[in-house]
């Protein structure tokens, strides 16, 4: 019986496969915490909003709270302002990190359909050998 060498070539595809998959799971926990961190933002958002409306309520008192009202409402709104512009930016970065797990998660098939094959082939000549084998003994 001829001995064939398709272990290395197995055991590479093997070691291919898993750093693939490895590769996925830290690409998905990435975009789970970019994920995360979008709907902090969206939370400050809210929390600004409600803010700047407390604050429009508040000024429909007294003439002289109206200036400081004002002010503190301008203030809230910049900050309501820098949060939009903080989620845009997270949301950015979240959607950069999808494209990410799409790309591993296509290296990752790649890498289990190379290990598919050599497995396949390996299956198919132990087969052929056994059957060789037992054409022999017949």
């Amino acid at each position: 019986m001829t001995s064939y060498r398709l272990g290395p070539v197995r055991d590479a595809r093997a070691r291919d496969e898993n750093a693939s998959r490895g590769e996925l799971a830290d690409t998905i926990a990435d975009a789970t915490r970019a994920q995360a961190a979008v709907a902090v933002a969206d939370r400050r958002i809210e929390a600004a909003r409600a803010r700047v409306d407390d604050a429009a309520a508040a000024a429909e008192g007294v003439a002289g709270r109206l200036a400081l009202a004002d002010r503190y409402r301008e203030r809230l709104r910049h900050e309501l302002e820098l949060a939009c512009v903080e989620r845009e930016r997270l949301a950015g970065a979240h959607r950069d990190r999808q494209a990410e797990v799409d790309r591993a998660r296509g290296r990752f098939a790649w890498a289990r359909a190379r290990k598919q094959v050599v497995e396949r082939h390996f299956e198919r000549w132990r087969d052929e050998q056994r059957k060789l084998a037992e054409r022999r003994q017949d």
